[in-house]
């Protein structure tokens, strides 16, 4: 038997596998920097923009993704020497040596059907990953995607490809059992290539490990600890035991607050809310996208002053939120993504890479390419979830922690992994939102039933993954020996409207329903082990106040919320009202929202603008923000009663609601209780009112400028309401 000659094996495979994966690489970064299937004449202005501004960006992340290519290429093809050296050791095989070009054949033979079972098998846990590469084109390349998420399931595909390693290693079936007591021969005296095989089937069979943690060394606490568990777009109606069971029992064993709700259900405002007890127009973050120095001031928020109490604080998150980057509210710790023009610029970069995107979608991968974090199709909660413990783990270990987790899988584009994406689907659906719905800048046509249906499947199958993920938390947290001194808050910065009674999809364009306002609070102290259920409205203002009472911390002075920890002993709590108002309209046509029903402002392209001093942040134009602050729809919400605020070129219009008789909150019977109309007037007034920078002008709330009598002035000139 020959032999192959190490002095071309060593090198000879791993350039073959580094120009195989460099050329598939490079094949599919031909797609636009800007997804134009996303925004059409927007998305065409957007790529000029890009490469004009940020063409030496483009070539860094194109440096890297080269480079990248070439290292797992050197490896796949190392792993194709190795199996390679086992069938013919195995098999012993004899002859001459095999030419080059024969060699080479085999190899890029091996690399591929490496490559490939590795792609798949990221098609089958991660298929939104894939989507535009194999989905979205039909015929083949959508039934390859499909028989790996619906027929194999990640673990099918391993199995697949670990079989065909074997029989090809193996060779002819009818001698398997004499090649066995050879392939133990070859253990005892070919230890590197039997590595390389090892390898190479651990590389397979740890995509389906889950790393143990070790439990980090408990420490005494003068005060609790404090966890909060919070999930981006959760429905309070979703905290259930068919979505949400472990959850559900966590909030069962505290004290559930059962008409918690948020004043303006956007994750930026609404998280600067809950961590500083104040609404936002105290605070001054009224939109996903402020500038710097609406972020710059301190905003004297509950991190902060824990962490002067001497907490060790820290917030972990993916992609949603990045906004713990864009402002100092305290935290000591801040492990989330980054957002820039340029993160977006690297991030669509890598989108495009569906051959690297198994190897990039690891903790090793986003070691590399931190953007990876901030892509919203891939949060994946059993990863954050690693992520969190180790965080926690470290603060454990220094006293009393305060420490948020945020999850951002149950937002848009509900992008679960296996097997949540697929357990509350339909299998037979093969339409546009198989995997995920994705939200761009351009038109998207109308959700027929069956959409709405496998949407709903897919945002429900995105809280099943973040409650197993939470669980794992809750896990560590005993493990550890510390759940007996945390206080564990549940709750979530805003809800989810979901095609509710005509009502569209998504958050914070409208205040009808309580889909998107209406989230979930549950507390658990281990120091109130009785559980409770409290019907009293609570606000998101309310949760500050609580945390500070629970932690023995003093609280600042001006906060707009009232601690709820008197609930937990069973107290009543005083009937207060809730307030909210919309966010940043981002489109010029709104699902759920008819035109007559809003005062128009162009879309995000011209609301937005780069502020190169501060990072090339992405911030709203201050031009467009006070018609935007104009334009917001407010409320006023009691037990029974919702009042809306909701100004329009033709007026103001008031549109009060009767909760308990029309629940779905499509008829408005203001004139037919004119009492209760002029009563939450007057409330909601005195609310909207107390925005320092805003006042009452022929029935709008409008700014503070004696130099717009007929309009709304602000920026760089005047927005008329006509």
């Amino acid at each position: 038997m020959k032999r192959l000659d190490l002095t071309r094996t060593v090198a000879h495979p791993a350039l073959v596998g580094a120009v195989y994966v460099l050329a598939a690489a490079a094949w599919a970064a031909r797609s636009p920097t800007v997804d134009e299937r996303a925004g059409g004449a927007q998305a065409r202005q957007l790529e000029a923009l890009v490469h004009a501004r940020f063409g030496h960006e483009i070539t860094r992340i194109g440096i890297a993704v080269l480079a990248a290519s070439v290292a797992i290429g050197a490896v796949l093809g190392c792993m194709a020497w190795a199996i390679l050296a086992a069938r013919d050791t195995i098999t012993r095989r004899a002859g001459p040596p095999r030419s080059v070009a024969l060699e080479t054949a085999i190899v890029l033979m091996l690399v591929a059907a490496q490559h490939g079972a590795i792609v798949w098998w990221g098609m089958a846990h991660d298929p939104s990953l894939y989507v535009d590469a194999w989905y979205a084109h039909g015929g083949l390349r959508r039934t390859v995607q499909v028989l790996a998420s619906d027929v194999l399931g990640p673990n099918g595909v391993i199995a697949l490809a670990l079989l065909a390693i074997v029989a090809w290693i193996g060779g002819s079936p009818s001698q398997w059992l004499d090649r066995g007591a050879r392939l133990v021969h070859l253990v005892r005296t070919r230890p590197w290539e039997t590595a390389g095989v090892a390898a190479v089937i651990a590389c397979l069979a740890s995509l389906t490990g889950v790393p143990a943690a070790s439990a980090a060394p408990a420490a005494d606490a003068s005060h609790p600890n404090v966890l909060v568990l919070a999930a981006d777009s959760l429905r309070n109606d979703r905290l259930d035991a068919r979505t949400a069971p472990h959850l559900t029992s966590l909030a069962a064993r505290g004290t559930r607050f059962e008409s918690a709700y948020v004043s303006l259900p956007r994750t930026f405002p609404s998280w600067v809310t809950l961590l500083t007890g104040r609404y936002p127009h105290h605070h001054g973050i009224r939109s996903m996208f402020p500038t710097w120095a609406e972020r710059a001031h301190d905003f004297d928020a509950l991190p902060e002053r824990l962490a002067r109490a001497g907490y060790t604080t820290a917030v972990v998150s993916d992609y949603a939120g990045d906004i713990f980057s864009r402002i100092d509210l305290g935290f000591g710790a801040v492990d989330v993504p980054e957002f820039d023009f340029r993160q977006l610029v690297r991030q669509r970069a890598l989108e495009r890479e569906a051959p690297l995107m198994p190897f990039l979608h690891t903790h090793g991968g986003r070691a590399a390419f931190p953007v990876m974090r901030e892509m919203n199709d891939a949060a994946d909660p059993a990863m954050l979830a690693r992520d969190a413990i180790r965080t926690m783990r470290r603060l454990e270990s220094r006293g009393p922690f305060f420490l948020v987790v945020f999850f951002s899988t149950a937002h848009f584009p509900y992008a679960a992994p296996w097997p949540y994406y697929r357990r509350f689907t339909d299998p037979a659906y093969r339409g546009r939102y198989k995997y995920d719905r994705p939200v761009g800048l351009g038109s998207d046509a109308p959700a027929d039933a069956r959409d709405q249906a496998q949407v709903r499947g897919l945002y429900d199958g995105a809280v099943s993954a973040i409650d197993d993920a939470a669980q794992w938390m809750i896990d560590a947290l005993q493990s550890d020996g510390a759940a007996g001194r945390t206080v564990v808050v549940v709750t979530a910065d805003h809800g989810e409207t979901l095609w509710d009674n005509g009502h569209g999809v998504g958050h914070g364009d409208h205040l009808f329903g309580d889909e998107g306002t209406h989230v979930p609070l549950a507390i658990i102290d281990p120091r109130h082990p009785q559980p409770r259920r409290e019907p009293t409205i609570t606000r998101d203002v309310d949760l500050a106040p609580t945390l500070y009472a629970l932690t023995g911390v003093d609280a600042p002075t001006d906060l707009d919320g009232r601690s709820l920890s008197p609930a937990l002993d069973g107290q009543a709590l005083a009937a207060r009202p809730a307030y909210a108002e919309t966010g940043l309209w981002f489109t010029e046509d709104i699902p759920g929202l008819p035109s007559d029903l809003r005062l128009p402002y162009p879309g995000i392209a011209r609301l937005t603008e780069v502020d190169t001093q501060h990072g090339d942040e992405i911030v709203l134009s201050g031009a467009m923000r006070p018609l935007t602050i104009v334009a917001k729809h407010r409320m006023i919400r009691d037990g029974r009663w919702k009042l809306l605020y909701v100004p329009t070129r033709s007026g103001v219009r008031w549109m009060l609601f009767d909760t308990t008789e029309d629940p779905a909150e499509t008829h408005d019977v203001s004139a037919a209780h004119p009492d209760i109309l002029a009563r939450m007037q007057g409330q909601l007034w005195a609310w909207m009112r107390e925005d320092p920078d805003m006042t009452e002008h022929g029935g709008y709330l409008v700014p503070r400028d004696p130099r717009a009598p007929n309009g709304v002035a602000g920026g760089a000139g005047m927005v008329k309401l006509e």
